[in-house]
């Protein structure tokens, strides 16, 4: 007999529609599974005869063939089991089925990998998958128990819980599906504090300012300065200044931790933005993605978030360089000789470093650091990354009577209310366009939404003219400026919004007494 039902395949983060279909005839007895497949699925031939043996159903001394198509896409993973299993059960002709579930079945997805026992055992990639299948009119996704929650995600699709394969033998023998998984209700956090607070970095206003601006326009920043002067603290503090994730965000940042396999949850949707701070010893692999079976990398599991790399010229050169096509493009593409794979990677990031190896430099009596060995350590983050950096803040050490002093400054409260209002607007202004931010504003479009009066342009002309600033940093410098404007609730870019941008790009000699 024939058969044929629906599995699924998480490709980078999307999923696709993966027919299973099954053929027992008259031949040598054996189970051959075809359809450009990787060793694991491969190996779901012996995991499905032994599991079907040991849940009563031995597969039959016939020739079975099982089809996992479209056969130009490379499967790979255990989470097709479940279907080969269900599809040859319904191939060796034991059950009987109404029109109605006959019907029913060919709108029925089946996810899963098999315990030799029978165990039906829980897989990755869910929620990309059972996106996907509803998109192309799955109305029913038979899950492991534990997989059930996070396709609750997914509105407008049925999920029915099993936990080993003769309850999916049930429900053939029945043709009644059960009862449907409903998620349990979700305690949200309210933002009403904050676990690391700007207020609680003393003497330290102009790095304040510089986040600020850079948070409220989604800007790439550089921190340069003294070892302890407040680098990584402040870093630490700009998760919880962002505004709260839209919910295709959400589903978007989900979608990448499940298929990476390090999906949290425990308050449903991801609805914090993530924070990833790998050490100087990560891999470009590691850090991009890939492997045998590609999974996302650091930098999109930092997506919507922020990427802080701390002693940034300690990274592996070409580490820090691998950074530049997804901090251009925001998507990684990892490209193998059987498919390519693209994920997300709309990240922030932020970097730290000290201004010299041992880190006390511009102190004389501690920094023992040449010329040339600070030159040299300065220069290891070239200039095409550096330009891709919108703000780079000089970090002052602290002193002695800021440190001890009463005065707060800026707190991440009265932080998040300025940035906040900045969203806002740009969310109003951009509500028909393709992006949120002004440091995503595309060149084509810079003079629609940054337009300039005469003494900007000049002031602007001036800027380039006096530095060396490339035409990729002039525009960074406009979005900068447009940032700062929205910040102070001004529709146009004034002289000082540019004159504030420069101070911040800190690449040109206009600025340098801004402050």
């Amino acid at each position: 007999m024939y058969s044929k039902i629906y599995s699924g395949v998480a490709l980078g983060i999307d999923g696709m529609l993966i027919s299973v279909e099954s053929d027992i005839s008259m031949g040598l007895p054996g189970l051959s599974l075809v359809g450009y497949l990787s060793s694991s699925v491969r190996e779901a031939a012996d995991r499905v005869r032994t599991a079907l043996k040991n849940s009563g159903y031995p597969v039959p001394s016939r020739k079975i063939t099982v089809n996992l198509s479209p056969g130009d896409v490379r499967k790979d993973g255990t989470g097709f089991d479940t279907a080969i299993a269900t599809s040859i059960l319904i191939a060796m002709g034991c059950f009987v089925f109404s029109e109605k579930f006959y019907k029913e079945l060919e709108q029925t997805l089946f996810l899963g990998e098999l315990g030799l026992d029978g165990s039906i055992l829980p897989t990755g990639g869910v929620l990309p998958i059972v996106d996907a299948a509803v998109k192309q009119g799955i109305k029913r996704v038979v899950l492991p128990i534990s997989n059930c929650y996070e396709a609750t995600f997914i509105k407008g699709v049925e999920i029915i819980p099993v936990t080993e394969l003769s309850d999916i033998i049930n429900i053939l023998l029945k043709n009644v599906w059960g009862e449907t998984f409903t998620a349990p209700p979700v305690v949200k956090n309210l933002r009403d504090s904050f676990t690391y607070d700007l207020g609680d970095i003393r003497g330290q206003e102009v790095m304040k300012r510089g986040i600020i601006i850079a948070v409220a326009g989604f800007h790439n920043v550089i921190l340069t300065g003294a070892a302890g002067s407040g680098k990584s603290m402040i870093a630490k503090c700009i998760p919880e200044l962002m505004p709260e994730l839209i919910y295709e965000e959400k589903l978007e940042l989900t979608k990448i931790y499940s298929v990476a396999g390090a999906l949290d949850l425990s308050e449903g949707l991801m609805s914090k933005r993530p924070f990833r701070s790998p050490g100087q010893n990560v891999t470009e692999a590691a850090l991009l993605g890939g492997g045998p079976s590609p999974k996302p990398g650091e930098v999109s599991l930092a997506d919507r978030g922020v990427l802080f790399l701390d002693e940034f010229p300690e990274y592996q050169r070409n580490v820090i360089e691998s950074l530049r096509q997804p901090m251009e493009d925001k998507v990684v593409t990892i490209s193998r000789l059987r498919g390519a794979y693209t994920y997300p990677a709309s990240f922030m990031l932020v970097s730290a470093r000290n201004n010299c190896p041992c880190g006390f430099f511009p102190d004389r009596n501690k920094c023992r650091c040449s010329a040339s060995e600070i030159y040299h350590y300065r220069n290891r983050i070239s200039h095409p990354i550096m330009d891709r950096i919108d703000i780079r803040i000089e970090v002052k050490p602290v002193r002695l009577d800021q440190l001890f002093s009463e005065e707060r400054g800026m707190d991440s409260l009265s932080a998040r209310k300025q940035i906040e209002r900045a969203i806002e607007i740009q969310r109003e202004r951009y509500k028909n366009e393709a992006f949120s931010f002004n440091s995503e504003i595309p060149q084509k479009k810079i003079d629609e939404y940054i337009p300039l009066g005469e003494s900007e342009r000049q002031l602007l002309h001036n800027i380039y003219e006096s530095s060396d600033i490339s035409a990729r940093g002039y525009f960074k410098l406009l979005r900068l400026a447009r940032t700062i404007a929205d910040i102070e609730g001004r529709e146009d870019v004034s002289t000082h919004d540019i004159e504030e941008a420069a101070f911040f790009r800190n690449d040109t000699k206009v600025s340098e007494d801004w402050r």
